[in-house]
Order: C-alpha cells, then sequence, then structure tokens
C-alpha cells in the first residue's frame, strides 16, 4: 500500500470502520429476540422529510420497477442521445485537438461555446424536420429522409416569408 497517495490509502480495508465480533457470536449468533431491533427487517423505510435538506435526493419509485423504468428510461435515453451528439462526428468535446488553448478558464470557455453550438445544432435540426413546408412537400412523395432546404453561404437556411 503507497502511503503517500491519499486514495489508495483510504481505499484499503483497513482504513473502514468495522465491528469485531467475537468467533463465539459469529458460529452461534444470539437469537432473534436479543438482537437491536435494527436487525430484525432487511430494509428500512424513509419517509418524506426524513433526510432534512437531501430529501431532494429521494426517489419514491422502488429501485428498478417497472414504474422507476416507466419514469427514467425517458429520461436517460435523452441524455444518452444528448452524450452521443456531443461525442460525435460533428462536434467530439471529448478531442482535446478540438480545443487547443491552453489553461482551464480559455478550456472552460472553449467548452461552454461547443455545447452552444450543439444547442444551436438541435434547434436547427429540429426546424429543418418540423417545418409545416416540408411536411406538405412530403405528403405525396414516396422515398425515405427529408428534402433538405437549400442553404446560404453561411450554413443557415434562407428565412421562410
Amino acid at each position: 500500500m503507497d502511503l503517500t497517495n491519499a486514495r489508495s490509502t483510504a481505499a484499503h480495508p483497513s482504513a473502514k470502520p468495522s465491528i469485531q465480533i467475537s468467533p463465539a457470536e459469529r458460529l452461534r449468533p444470539p437469537p432473534k429476540k436479543e438482537l437491536p431491533r435494527i436487525c430484525e427487517k432487511p430494509t428500512i423505510t424513509v419517509h418524506p422529510g426524513d433526510l432534512g435538506k437531501l430529501d431532494k435526493f429521494r426517489q419514491d419509485r422502488h429501485h428498478l420497477s417497472p414504474d422507476w423504468h416507466d419514469a427514467y428510461k425517458p429520461i436517460r435515453a435523452h441524455n444518452e442521445g444528448l452524450n452521443g451528439r456531443a461525442k460525435g462526428h460533428r462536434i467530439n468535446i471529448a478531442d482535446p485537438k478540438k480545443r487547443l488553448a491552453h489553461g482551464r478558464v480559455a478550456q472552460s470557455i472553449l467548452l461552454a461555446l461547443m455545447i452552444c453550438m450543439i444547442n444551436l445544432q438541435i434547434l436547427h435540426d429540429w426546424t429543418r424536420t418540423s417545418s409545416s413546408e416540408l411536411i406538405e412537400a412530403d405528403c405525396g412523395q414516396d422515398y425515405d429522409g427529408l428534402t433538405p432546404m437549400p442553404l446560404t453561404t453561411n450554413g443557415i437556411p434562407p428565412p421562410t416569408d
């Protein structure tokens, strides 16, 4: 164990709090009547307000239940979609070659600008696919996908009149 590394020192089993149980008690545990009340149930119940300021992190749905899946699966899919877009081929926030500035402040500003560009791309893609003109033009067509809008020199579609 490396005593100069605080992380490995804290992760070592001897640094964790533990309660020593005698071998006799381990081999012959006391009857259930003599055990503390906390040992009677395999679960605990946390009521609203019991956690104080940490109450906002409480989940009302049982973990991995069908109700929990219905509530959190769309949120997770949405977050993973945003992560995929952020680390995709158009803008890759994970690639350090995309932000060559030195220093934490410059890196943070460039990352914020990259995320702003991702948001603009999301809005641009949404307006391209949800405009009423495209839906009307697509009604009689027999092909996959949508007709792309003409772009100006700056890459933004012209305003609709």
